[in-house]
């Protein structure tokens, strides 16, 4: 049978797919090739297998080789088991998607990505380094995971999925749950020259080539990094500070300059997780305004945050936050595109005329799915915020909170 709105076809009729330009976290129709099939109480359904060229896999390579150095010698406190589980969560979820939707098995690539960007950064509080088989705190990474995957199939203005998966369901599973029970992993790595350190950033480094160059994404990292750094230097020579468990005193000076835009998690942040074409523009105007617009945002959050907390997350809010704007954003340049590119010649043929904007106004209010997503573009950044007024983070971060300390 076929899903609603599309024509049934047969296993002969089935014709090879285009290989599609760049990452996506999205389960995409899929035109597949004849190859393995498995047959099921004399049902028979596709199977595909990974694809050597899919950027996802590229991805998911470079973080799982941080990830190996992470639990050898850069001390994250994230177990083995914690990561499996987030992974192994976010994988079945999408083969059985998949399955149902196209009734087709699929190699989970986006599942699989989705669940190791939750694992990279979640931190369950009282996870020590080298308990690599300990579940303590898995049911954050469960709820992380969730959060994840019901952004990326409920929340569809258009048909397609708004919001980076495990950026939304890291940023509030932190905003929920609180510093007391997680965290995201530090800013800070270790001395930069030191081995571990230097070899994470040639990974990152070169990962990030290889990953950004093939789907076109790097004029929009260069856009976010020559605009981040830059207002990060203004706020360091304002006498911004703040406080980390793992320094004793503020955080101030070159020290917070270097801190947040020397710190490995940046370039993961900016190379692997902006990265996703699917939630992205799609022109390189707009990702590179896509790029400039998130620093500007990550900037003015963490501006006033004196936690090392406050400033990791006003970087993944920002996120959040422009993953919502994207149709605004795509609007907004192909608007300026059409006003300063005239059509030349007294052949070309006249635009069509979009639907008034009243109209247009009126059909996404009425979308549940437009409503959701400007509710989270609000309240991500809103309670962002108040983490600069939270007492208890900023005794944690302070290490007042004695022995005890959750982190």
């Amino acid at each position: 049978m076929s899903l609603p709105g599309e024509t049934a076809v047969t296993s002969q009729q089935l014709q090879p797919a285009a290989p599609p330009v760049g990452r996506s976290d999205e389960v995409p129709p899929l035109a597949v090739k004849p190859g393995p099939r498995l047959v099921i109480r004399g049902r028979e359904i596709p199977v595909v297998l990974p694809r050597r060229g899919d950027p996802r896999l590229r991805v998911s390579a470079v973080i799982l080789t941080v990830q190996v150095l992470g639990q050898t010698v850069l001390g994250f406190k994230v177990s083995i088991a914690q990561i499996l589980v987030s992974i192994g969560l976010c994988a079945v979820v999408e083969i059985g998607v998949t399955l149902f939707r196209e009734h087709t098995l699929a190699w989970p690539a986006s599942g699989l990505l989705t669940g190791n960007g939750v694992a990279f950064i979640l931190r369950a509080s009282g996870t020590r380094h080298g308990d690599w088989w300990s579940l303590h705190g898995i049911q954050y990474f469960v709820l992380a995971a969730g959060l994840s995957l019901l952004s990326k199939y409920l929340i569809r203005p258009g048909g397609r999925h708004l919001f980076n998966p495990s950026n939304f369901g890291v940023v509030w599973t932190l905003l929920v749950i609180g510093p007391k029970y997680v965290f995201p992993q530090y800013l800070w790595w270790g001395r930069l020259t030191s081995t571990p350190v230097l070899l994470a950033f040639a990974v990152i480094i070169a990962g990030g080539v290889w990953v950004l160059r093939p789907v076109r994404m790097t004029p929009m990292a260069l856009a976010f990094l020559a605009t981040f750094v830059p207002l990060v230097a203004l706020l360091a020579a304002s006498g911004r500070n703040f406080a980390a468990i793992w320094h004793s005193g503020p955080v101030s000076g070159a020290s917070y300059w270097a801190t947040i835009c020397v710190s490995p998690e940046l370039l993961i942040f900016v190379f692997f997780m902006m990265s996703d074409p699917q939630t992205a523009p799609k022109s390189r105007s707009g990702r590179m305004v896509y790029g400039a617009a998130t620093a500007v945002l990550a900037a003015a959050l963490l501006a006033f945050q004196p936690t090392e907390f406050g400033i990791k997350l006003s970087i993944l809010s920002s996120l959040t936050v422009l993953c919502a704007l994207v149709p605004l954003v795509e609007a907004a340049v192909g608007w300026w595109g059409r006003r300063h590119s005239p059509a030349t010649g007294p052949q070309a043929a006249p635009a069509a005329q979009p639907r008034p904007l009243r109209q247009r106004l009126v059909a996404a209010a009425l979308s549940p799915a437009v409503v959701a997503a400007a509710i989270i573009a609000v309240a991500a950044p809103a309670d962002t915020a108040a983490l600069a007024r939270n007492k208890q983070l900023i005794n944690i971060e302070r290490g007042l909170t004695g022995s005890k300390n959750p982190q």
